[in-house]
């Protein structure tokens, strides 16, 4: 008997399939899986690069932020107190505030940071660098053609050899004649990669590195990432000539106000006397109107320091004084000091009957510790004194009134001047390149300058370096070419970040204040330089 099982009518199936379609979910879940990762890693790269363009973002908000304040007048003496070299208050963590109305972000901030000398070494500070503390090559070459005093002043610069100096003054002055160790465009020619000498005025500092003899290591200094610190991989703590060299500048003939400087070698001394009236006092104003009207002479050939008060601080200044002699006379005649009246009646007598600009005057110092013997009066006796003018400039309790002079007048017509060195923020070594200089000259001005402060009338115009500092004024005179107590352009460096850490993007700008219209001269992008780090946003003096 046979025992016949129901069929299902299918042949069986083979036991495999199963693990086909083990095989290809497997498959499915790594393709997901690979996907999702991709998909995870894409968005952390769009994050990344979000973040980075936040921080570059906030660097370059940074720039526009410190452009705002420093050519602004009244924020600048208000807010920044005039002190835009270290100002943790205004250049630290700034807040990037959010778009109104956008996407929601991580909240940026950024700094503005330098690297400035400090006790014979260099710090970090929360502030801007001065671009007119500087030597400026193409100021020096404009003020001397032939390149000699740009030569002797860059021999001053540390690890500045004569070979490379030449090269430097050969790559600036206008014509191709080559300087004893110089180059000239016959030498860069024969370069595999030959090019021209500029023979011209530099568009930026990089263009140095064209310059025979110069390197990234001599321009820049050891420090890579140029933060002022020694780091893993830094060559040596030697600081660049950047630090002591620039091409960018601007000065103009203003006052400390913004107002342009009465001109003294004007045709109309009607016009002057008007102008000058309200500036510079009845005295000080009736001696410059003699000045141009009459013939100066040296009070006395003695010298003598002064001591007085200036804005509330102990002076002194070596001035000329007369001693009781005549004032050049041939005659031995008495001499009596004028009255202010006697000298004002002088003086519009001899402009009703002058119809010229009068004596041109080259230096407002030329009128320290000098005397203007007066016309004498028509009924005078021959036994009467002369009677002298002494200049007001020579009076110790008076040496606000040179500050004055030299700030709000000027001896060139001009509004546009070729940049001079600021000495209120000059460090010594570029102090040392002015044509003339002297270690004592050099060390008094870097002692004094600490005790000057920017409210002070002397610091705009750099009077302070014969008030405060004693530089005798016929030395000034020689520096007055090459020095000034102000500026316009600045260099500064701007950290973009986040306080919870991330990416980091560093910005550098050179901006010319321009009188309250900024103008960015040079921007780039520092970014690159942050490995190792440069300037931690962690080392903060805020909470």
């Amino acid at each position: 008997m046979k025992l016949h099982t129901r069929g299902t009518g299918h042949d069986a199936r083979p036991g495999y399939v199963i693990f086909a379609v083990l095989i290809v979910v497997v498959v499915l879940a790594l393709m997901a899986y690979r996907f999702t990762d991709a998909m995870t890693a894409e968005y952390r790269v769009g994050a990344r690069a979000s973040d980075d363009a936040q921080a570059k973002a906030a660097a370059l908000s940074g720039l526009h932020y410190a452009a705002a304040v420093l050519s602004d007048r009244a924020t600048f003496a208000s807010e920044l107190d005039s002190n835009p070299f270290d100002n943790s208050d205004i250049f630290e963590r700034v807040e990037v505030p959010a778009a109104a109305g956008g996407p929601t972000r991580k909240t940026a901030y950024f700094d503005i940071r330098c690297v400035a000398a400090a006790d014979g070494g260099v710090e970090q500070r929360f502030g801007v660098i001065d671009e007119g503390g500087k030597l400026n090559i193409n100021s020096m070459i404009a003020l001397d053609p032939t390149g000699e005093v740009l030569y002797n002043a860059l021999l001053k610069i540390p690890n500045m050899t004569p070979e490379i100096a030449d090269a430097i003054v050969d790559w600036v002055d206008a014509d191709d004649t080559k300087r004893a160790s110089g180059a000239e465009s016959a030498d860069y020619g024969s370069l595999s990669s030959p090019y021209k000498a500029k023979n011209g005025p530099l568009n930026s500092l990089d263009e140095l590195l064209l310059v025979q003899g110069v390197t990234p290591e001599l321009l820049y200094g050891g420090d890579r990432n140029r933060n002022g610190v020694y780091d893993d991989g830094d060559d040596s703590t030697d600081r660049g000539w950047a630090d002591y060299l620039t091409v960018y500048g601007r000065e103009l003939n203003v006052a400390s106000d913004g107002q342009v400087r009465t001109y003294l070698n004007g045709e109309n001394l009607t016009t002057l006397q008007q102008q000058l009236g309200p500036q510079l006092g009845d005295e000080l104003t009736a001696y410059v109107l003699a000045s141009k009207l009459f013939t100066v002479t040296a009070a006395s050939t003695a010298t003598t320091t002064v001591s007085g008060t200036t804005s509330g601080r102990s002076t002194q200044m070596t001035v000329t004084v007369q001693a009781g002699s005549s004032t050049g006379s041939t005659s031995q005649r008495a001499t009596r000091a004028a009255t202010l009246d006697e000298l004002q009646a002088a003086v519009s007598t001899k402009m009703a009957n002058t119809f010229t600009g009068g004596n041109r005057v080259k230096s407002v110092l030329d009128l320290v510790g000098t005397s203007i013997k007066l016309p004498r009066a028509a009924d005078a006796k021959d036994t009467d004194p002369d009677v002298v003018a002494y200049s007001p400039l020579s009076d110790a309790s008076k040496l606000d009134a040179l500050a004055t002079l030299m700030d709000r007048t000027t001896t060139k017509q001009a509004v546009e001047m070729v940049p001079r060195i600021n000495v209120n923020t000059a460090p010594r070594e570029v102090l040392m390149a002015i044509p003339g200089m002297t270690d004592a000259y050099a060390d008094a001005i870097v002692s004094a300058r600490a005790s000057v402060l920017p409210s002070d009338p002397a610091y705009a115009s750099a009077a302070w370096v014969i008030t405060s500092a004693g530089i005798p004024p016929a030395t000034f005179k020689t520096f007055e070419k090459y020095v000034t107590g102000s500026t316009m352009v600045y260099r500064v460096q701007s950290v973009g970040y986040f306080t919870e850490g991330g990416p980091v993007a560093r910005m550098e700008a050179v901006i010319d204040t321009n009188q309250g219209a900024p103008r960015f001269l040079f921007v780039r992008d520092l970014t690159d330089l942050e490995n190792p780090r440069g300037f931690d946003p962690a080392k903060t003096t805020k909470p």
